[in-house]
């Protein structure tokens, strides 16, 4: 998988532990392994993991699809579901600055936050296909079940 540097979170732990039998199929690592050049320090997985059962920070590498933007979603949308729509999606995105972030296409909607919009257009009788702006595949960068 390669990977290209997004918006990783500032106390994101990379790992650099050769050791580890794991490190082919974890993001911590391959994230660590192409760390760009004007990073000269991070938080990283201590050494004593090796030591463990398991790696407690071990997250799958895996590409997900995100969606940029939902200027169009609300075209077919009557009226008087509108304005509870939208307040819905401001609250489960997080306020009305979060919401204007990820409506602009400046943050990415994850695949679980595209499926709660999608499962709340149903919820009001939508059943065609909710749309984003665009996509784009992104590794995960936390555990699917979070």
């Amino acid at each position: 998988m390669e990977t290209k540097h997004q918006k990783i979170p500032a106390d994101w732990a990379f790992c650099f532990l050769d050791g580890c039998r794991r490190k082919k199929e974890c993001i911590r690592y391959q994230l660590g392994c192409n760390l760009p050049d004007d990073m000269e320090i991070c938080k990283t997985v201590a050494p004593p993991v090796l030591g463990k059962p398991s790696c407690p920070r071990f997250l799958k590498a895996e590409t997900v699809q995100v969606a940029y933007g939902f200027s169009h979603i609300f075209y077919d949308v009557k009226s008087r579901h509108s304005a509870g729509m939208r307040s819905a999606i401001r609250t489960y995105l997080g306020g009305k600055g979060t919401y204007y972030r990820y409506l602009h296409g400046e943050q990415p909607l994850m695949p679980e936050q595209q499926q709660w919009i999608r499962q709340l257009f149903a919820g009001y009788g939508y059943s065609g296909n909710v749309e984003f702006d665009r996509y784009a595949d992104l590794p995960r960068l936390y555990a699917a079940d979070s």
